[in-house]
Order: C-alpha cells, then structure tokens, then sequence
C-alpha cells in the first residue's frame, strides 16, 4: 500500500546521528520511546533537526539553485558541457514527477520537532530548570515554522495574490500521527507559522546559545525567531511588521555590517564570524547523514570548475549587468571563465575543505533585515528615525557603491544582487507579483500570476493521499 511522505514521517525515527552539529557524538540510533523520554534525549533530538537542511534537495543544493535557476540569476554554462544536471529549471518544465523535492525533507523534520514538542511535559527537575523546557520548545517551535514557510512558498501561490483565505496552501502539521491530512488555505499556515514564532520568541532566553555546537550561527537564538517574523511578515504584506522585527534583529548589537576582504570571505569561513553578518546559517559537514555520500551533489560542486565542481551552474547575464559598479565589491564574488561564463564564488569551498568542498550555506544575514526594512518603509511602514534611504545607504556603503534613490524597484534591485544564489529571488519576484523576464535567452519568461508559481506536489504525495489537491 501506497503511504503519504506525511504519514511516514509520523512513524519516523526522530533521533538521528548529529556528529555535524554536536561537538560531543551522541548515541547512533535509540528507540523514539527511550528518546523522548528524557530531557537529555530531547535536547539531542532537537539538536538533530538541523541535519536535514544539509540535504542536496534542501539547503545542500536544489532548493537554493532552483530559486536562481527559474528566477532569472542563474543558467547552464555556455562553455563547459556539464555533467547533465539542472537542465530544465530555466525552462520552468516542472511537473508532478519532477518538482521541488523539499516536500519529503520538510515533514520529516516537522515530524520530529512535533515529536519534541509534544513530550516535553514532566521533564522538569532539580537538573533541568523551567527555562531549559521552554529554550528547546521554542527551537523546535521555530524549525517547525521554518519548514512550513519553506513549503507553503514553494507549494502555493502567495499570500498577496488572491484570497489567501481560499487559495491552497499546504497542510499544517501539529502532532505526529498516522494521517492522511488536506491542505489547509494559505492564511492558516502563515498565521500557524507566525503564532509558532512568536511563541518561541516569548519563551526563549535572550542570551539562550545552544551548548556544544561547532557553528554558532547554525542554531536558533532570539534575533533568529526575530528575523524569521520579519522576513514572513514581509511576504505577508505586513509591512509594519516586516520593519519592526528588522529592526529588533539589527539593534540587537549581535551583528555587523562586512565590508572588503571580511565581506568576501565570510561565504567560505569554515564557521561563521561571531559578531559578523551571518544570522542564521546551514553548516555543512561531510560527516552529516545528509551529505550526499560523493558531495558531487552539493551546491558547491555544481557551481565550480575544474577539478573543484562539475561547472552546472554559473550567473546569468542578466544578473551579473546588474553591477553597473565595477567598484561594487560584490561583483568579485563572480568569477569570469572563458569570456562567456560567470560562476558564483559563494560556494568555492570552506577554506582547507577538501574536492569535493563543503560549504555553509547563508539562510539569514544582516544585510536581508537592512533591505527588509528598507522595503517596509518604502511601503508606508514607520520607524522612528529611520528612514528607507538611510538603510539602503548603510548597506551600499559597506558594497562600496552608492545607493540610488530608496524607491521600491530599486531597493528590489538592490536586494537581488545583495542576495544571489541565496534562495531569495524565486520568491521575491512571486511575493511582488513581478514575472520572471529574461534577456540572456538562457530560459523562458513566466509572468504573473500564473499557475506555475505553485509548484507541483509530488505524486506520490498524491497518489497516496486521497485527501491531496494536485496544483493546476
């Protein structure tokens, strides 16, 4: 018999090796009744639900090249023949035998978070405090939420476009159990996904860190919580919102702008810079479960050359034109080869990584709450003292370039060449209501709105759960 991804991930192991995450290893696999059974247990499951991210189809890979690829930042090389992958992405030939796959990756986390979430009662004692509870419920609240926000934008139209009320968003999972769920309307899994935001942000410790990790920036903290409510309030249309989380994340005094050398060399630090830009990010680690086994499916070998990659992915023209300023430091971040082919250097390898390299992958930095605010106030949001021009002056400064005029087009500008091959411009232009236009001939145009923009369930999902809605 035929079973939902949904209903698998309810009978899923929750615990998983995190040897990538933890500098202690723990246990290799235990029972999920022996698991969820102590504080110590939780507190390792939840260190486990950052492993999938790692995952070529997710963070690893797929899901941020796909955004480039379909949004217009990206194309297949001209001069190198590449190894066959990422051909049909520009031509947006997606169906429901070849669609996103962060559909299986996202509810096997969610699954296991829902599995820290609902046995976390009666685990306090004279070892573990109220607040320790409340730090590990508010992480697996917030990866909860991450997830969903990461399928309900890929797997639905937007929440500015139509009635989000009736538009099909994607089912909302809150316990794990044996199910075959429908797919709730948009406006009930963005709401879901901001009230599980804005719970955690009320039960996390200012100061909470979680303990033994090897990258600090791969956990969540408070500004995480806080810059996640501002980027979802900013597809939300809340703009009001989008500028007041921006604004608690930026004055937090956690981070920092990066200009010259320590701007281009935060994309291969082995971890990220304390104090520095980087908010949130995946931390790749060969040990990972989820490392592909060869790395030749990692993102940092799909978009190199030479012995380093497979040369799949380089930059479109209609990217790189952008960089009207050759003193623009972000345009180094590009590599010319060959006098037709420019590969993003973001994912060039940890320094001293091996071929192939690992990477971290950037999922939330300083500069997205600058250009989030910057937005918001373009659109009528108010922050006292502040003002769209300003934040759009204090990040173009540290790019070594001078900003235009605060206006909404240019500060989306502004923000695809900031964010490249970070995931951002997919969304971005399905958020906005603005098509995709190519001038480089490398794909095809799609405008919006378009039923394109939901991409396909997979049909699996479909086949085995009679209560899923296929997209049009």
């Amino acid at each position: 018999m035929k079973k939902s991804i949904i209903l698998l991930a309810a009978a899923m192991l929750s615990f998983s090796s995190c040897s990538d995450f933890l500098t202690e290893e723990p246990v290799m696999t235990q029972s999920n009744e022996l698991t969820l059974s102590t504080f110590t247990g939780l507190d390792n499951a939840t260190a486990a639900l950052y492993n999938r991210f790692q995952s070529y189809y997710w963070y690893g890979g797929s899901h941020v090249l796909t955004a480039e690829l379909s949004g217009g930042n990206a194309r297949n090389p001209i001069s190198y023949p590449g190894s066959g992958r990422y051909r049909y992405q520009t031509n947006w030939a997606y169906n429901e035998n070849s669609t996103s796959s962060i559909w299986y990756y996202a509810y096997y986390t969610i699954a296991a978070a829902n599995n820290v979430l609902n046995n976390l009662e009666g685990k306090e004692s004279t070892e573990v405090s109220a607040q320790d509870i409340a730090n590990i419920r508010a992480e697996a609240l917030t990866i909860r939420a991450f997830c969903h926000f990461d399928l309900v934008r890929t797997y639905a139209q937007p929440y500015t476009y139509g009635n989000p009320e009736e538009n099909l968003g994607v089912p909302y999972i809150f316990v794990t159990e044996m199910g075959q769920p429908a797919r709730d309307n948009v406006k009930t899994v963005y709401d879901n996904i901001v009230t599980d935001l804005l719970e955690a942000e009320g039960l996390m410790a200012d100061n909470y860190q979680r303990a033994g990790v090897t990258d600090a920036a791969a956990s969540i903290t408070k500004p995480v919580i806080q810059a996640l409510l501002s980027r979802v309030y900013l597809y939300m249309g809340n703009y009001q919102g989008a500028a007041d989380y921006a604004t608690k994340v930026i004055n937090c005094g956690k981070y920092s702008l990066m200009s010259g050398d320590n701007y281009l060399g935060m994309f291969t630090q082995v971890t990220a810079t304390d104090g520095g830009e980087t908010i949130f990010e995946m931390f790749s680690f060969k040990g990972n479960t989820y490392w592909d086994g060869s790395g030749w499916e990692q993102m940092s070998y799909i978009t190199s050359t030479g012995d380093r990659g497979s040369a799949d992915v380089c930059a479109s023209s209609d990217l790189i034109d952008l960089f009207s300023d050759a003193s623009d430091i972000r345009l180094q971040l590009y590599s010319l080869e060959n006098n037709t082919d420019w590969f993003c250097l973001k994912y060039a390898g940890k320094t001293g990584s091996s071929v192939p390299c690992e990477n971290n992958t950037p999922l939330i930095r300083l500069s997205e709450m600058y250009l989030n605010r910057a937005e918001a106030l373009a659109n009528g949001a108010t922050i006292a003292g502040v003002s769209a021009d300003q934040d759009l002056q204090t990040l173009c400064e540290h790019r070594g370039v001078t900003a235009p005029a605060a206006t909404v087009t240019n500060i989306l500008t502004e923000r695809r060449k900031e964010l490249a091959f970070e995931g951002h411009i997919l969304y971005d232009l399905k958020r906005t209501g603005n098509g995709v236009v190519r001038t480089d001939g490398a794909g095809v145009d799609v405008p919006f709105p378009d039923n394109r923009w939901a991409f396909p369930i997979p049909k699996s999902e479909c086949d085995a759960n009679p209560n899923m809605v296929q997209n049009p």
